[in-house]
């Protein structure tokens, strides 16, 4: 194997999460302006998917390769974790989207998405390894043999 990882190739993990968040952004506002003949939130519920879209590819990508190493000690924002705000918000997007159809107020819907997404994004930070730490591979970490005892 070489010692090449995903982010030294010509095409790294954030250019392939920046091209999905485009595509993501204009389908999702596309659809909302279509449904609902309103152009600003068209474009927050695109925004919403398309920034958690750009968030979400590049983690799992960085997931995907065991050779990623995660630059923890030089991160400023170590207590941000992208995987989780990514899957978060991508929903979050199609939640609001979703919810116009049950309320009148655009408002309301995006604020329930917004809230959402933060309840989201608490238990996966919590849950989601972040990218380039090992996960165990040994069958007692999540056996529940032990537990019956």
């Amino acid at each position: 194997m070489s010692d090449a990882t995903a982010d030294d190739g010509p095409v790294g993990p954030a250019a392939v999460g920046g091209v999905a968040a485009v595509v993501t952004f204009g389908m999702l506002a596309y659809v909302t302006v279509l449904l609902f003949d309103r152009t600003a939130l068209g474009v927050v519920v695109g925004a919403l998917s398309g920034v958690g879209i750009f968030y979400t590819v590049p983690y799992t990508i960085r997931r995907g390769d065991p050779e990623y190493a995660s630059d923890a000690h030089r991160n400023l924002a170590r207590s941000f974790h992208p995987g989780a705000a990514g899957y978060a918000l991508s929903g979050a997007g199609v939640v609001a989207l979703a919810l116009l159809f049950v309320f009148e107020d655009a408002l309301l819907s995006v604020a329930v998405a917004l809230t959402l997404a933060l309840v989201e994004y608490v238990v996966l930070s919590r849950v989601l390894p972040r990218a380039g730490e090992a996960v165990a591979d040994d069958e007692s970490d999540w056996s529940s043999d032990e537990w019956d005892e």
